[in-house]
């Protein structure tokens, strides 16, 4: 890349990407979430629903446990309260959200019992994961 043809605001976003990959803390989203995901989404059940589907995942991937020593690793557990209350979805929808986010094969859940209850643990895919994949 030849830097000298660069806009200064070219050169700022990245001076920004690079201090983001060098300190850690993100997520790569890969492009066909947006470019493939979200419109079949949209195609098949309705915008709003597309758009808070698309924002639990990144959200999701935004709460991962990043310890890998701990079983928990690559595993979010926020509770629907905390989810409601930081994207606004209402509560009522998560659940049916996270099932087509399941079904369509870009993400894993399971129940583990936790102080006498069942805690929901989420897991984002990077690819999606067909119905006859294992």
């Amino acid at each position: 890349m030849n830097e000298e043809k660069l806009t200064a605001e070219q050169r700022e976003v990245l001076r920004q990407k690079q201090a983001v990959l060098d300190n850690g803390h993100y997520t790569p989203i890969p492009h066909w979430v947006y470019r493939e995901l979200l419109p079949e989404l949209k195609a098949k059940y309705d915008g709003q629903t597309a758009r808070d589907c698309l924002s639990l995942y990144m959200y999701v991937h935004a709460y991962t446990n990043g310890q890998s020593e701990n079983e928990a690793y690559l595993w979010a557990f926020p509770s629907v309260k905390q989810i409601r209350e930081d994207t606004g979805i209402h509560g009522d929808r998560i659940k049916g959200l996270f099932d087509i986010l399941v079904a369509e094969g870009v993400m894993i859940t399971k129940k583990i019992p936790r102080h006498g209850h069942a805690k929901k643990m989420y897991m984002p895919l990077y690819q999606r994961k067909l119905p006859n994949s294992h």
